[in-house]
């Protein structure tokens, strides 16, 4: 797999790089002196947190140029993304990325930190997070290297076999389970080395549960007995209820590629230059808000050339559009806004509460036993989701109550259209996690979104259904990859993976 290095956090993270001195067989070496020999462990859970969210590599490619194009949050005039054309550097980012940052640093850590009572709840936050990981792996490729992930640091097993998305989402709801019920409060853990939660078990349990319930939610089409399982196993276990349970990564002003957002940092210090920008909001995204008077709208865009936030002057970029429309001018079409969610110390939502409402909401409408009704869980699920904005700061008046209130007024709860309300506020809360937008499209079927038929695409003007692997695995790996395509089918943007059945 890649590895492509990036500096990170100095002093706090030093003894990340003591692992080069503590590899097997290489004990009786003449040792460098000034080197750092023994690894420390909560430096190194602190670096995997951050591999965890994803670098400005993979986010700035995959996730703002590829999927968040394939849902239509975002437009570019012709880029791979919206006319769904496959570019290896796009499509392969966060498959290198995940593996050679994400999962070598948890594994890394896995691999060093005693089996003991003290490191119990470390190796339980390890599970979980690999988990969260390999989820987004496997949503985004169907199958993909699993249980022989991560032996190349310890077993020297440098081509590993793909595992069925079947098998890896089996052991996804297995280690999730386990993990959850492992941890343990009354056990030492990591402090303020812990990035989330600065040591709360508490909260940990709750990530795990809630993880638990997107992943047997994720089934629902293919195996809805072990679904809903599941579903009720995570919710009597306790999930999300309020966003102070959002797992949230605070990010800082500089510098930049270490400690700033990297979803929104390179857009914002490279690219935005005063609304030229060719990333824009797309016509999808910015109608649905401004035709239904949501009161996000003037929290997330804005014109940047001006600064206006005004939401009835706000417009998207049509996703099939080749240029930009008024004589090409860019500053015309909305931005995500630079005082809010597009600051380069904006924090990273990585999973959150309107998200888990919104799940409980489609389980409640199956008749799954999850302690409430759809129409409450749908109204929880706006409502969370309007006010966790409140973590991108007070430039910008956060969404009121009474906002609120007018809103659900004016848009209330149809139970002969639930999934479609469901899965539509869904995408609106997922903005800025493309990942987890396009896995949810593909699955649901919502929110409803009109395909670009552009003559270059490679969809047959159909919206993508999977990503194509990193290509270096046709040279490193190329007999497990012949393998899986064999299975799975062509290595194709059009083809399905094991769950989606829409």
């Amino acid at each position: 797999m890649k590895n492509k290095l990036i500096p990170y956090i100095g002093a706090l993270l030093l003894g990340v790089f003591s692992l080069s001195s503590c590899d097997n067989g290489f004990e009786d070496m003449n040792e460098n002196p000034n080197a750092v020999l023994k690894p420390d462990p909560k430096s190194m859970f602190t670096l995997a947190e951050v591999y965890m969210n994803g670098q400005d590599f993979s986010h700035t490619r995959t996730n703002n140029l590829y999927t968040s194009q394939f849902v239509q949050y975002f437009a570019s005039p012709g880029s791979s993304g919206s006319i769904y054309v496959w570019s290896g550097s796009l499509s392969g980012a966060v498959f290198g990325e995940t593996y050679g940052k994400g999962l070598n640093q948890t594994f890394q850590l896995q691999s060093v930190i005693p089996q003991t009572d003290d490191y119990n709840n470390m190796n339980q936050a390890c599970r979980i997070m690999k988990a969260y990981m390999f989820q987004r792996l496997t949503d985004a490729y169907g199958e993909i290297p699993y249980f022989e992930a991560g032996k190349g640091y310890n077993g020297l097993l440098f081509a590993p076999k793909y595992d069925t998305q079947k098998v890896i989402y089996d052991d996804l709801l297995k280690e999730l389970d386990q993990a959850s019920d492992a941890l343990d409060a009354s056990k030492p853990f990591v402090g303020n080395a812990d990035l989330f939660y600065k040591g709360d078990i508490a909260k940990w349990k709750k990530f795990a549960n809630s993880l638990l319930l997107r992943v047997a939610m994720r089934i629902s089409n293919v195996d809805p007995a072990l679904s809903k399982q599941y579903v009720e196993k995570a919710v009597a276990k306790g999930v999300f209820t309020s966003n102070a349970d959002n797992v949230v990564l605070q990010h800082e002003l500089n510098p930049q590629g270490v400690k700033t957002n990297p979803i929104t940092s390179t857009w914002a210090i490279k690219e935005i230059n005063g609304g030229d920008c060719n990333i824009k909001y797309s016509k999808t995204f910015i109608d649905q808000l401004k035709n239904n008077n949501d009161p996000r709208l003037r929290i997330l865009a804005k014109l940047e050339g001006s600064g206006d936030n005004t939401p009835a002057k706000q417009q998207g970029l049509d996703n099939g559009a080749l240029e930009f429309p008024n004589g090409g001018n860019k500053k015309l079409i909305s931005d995500p806004n630079t005082s809010t969610v597009l600051r380069t110390d904006a924090p990273t939502i990585i999973m959150h509460n309107a998200e888990v409402q919104f799940l409980l909401a489609e389980a409640a409408q199956k008749g799954w036993n999850v302690n409430g009704t759809t129409k409450a869980f749908y109204e929880n699920g706006v409502k969370s989701a309007m006010q966790m904005l409140t973590v991108f700061g007070n430039k910008v008046p956060s969404v009121t109550d009474a906002e609120y209130d007018t809103y659900i007024a004016a848009h209330p709860f149809d139970a002969n259209k639930a999934l479609e309300q469901i899965g539509t506020q869904k995408w609106i809360s997922l903005l800025f996690n493309g990942y987890e937008a396009f896995a949810e499209y593909r699955r649901t079927g919502f929110p409803i979104l009109t395909p670009v038929n552009h003559p270059g695409s490679e969809t047959n003007g159909t919206i993508p259904r999977r990503l194509i692997y990193d290509q270096s695995e046709l040279i490193t790996n190329a007999a497990n990859y012949r393998e899986a395509i064999k299975r799975q089918g062509p290595d194709l943007l059009t083809t399905k993976i094991w769950w989606d059945k829409k």
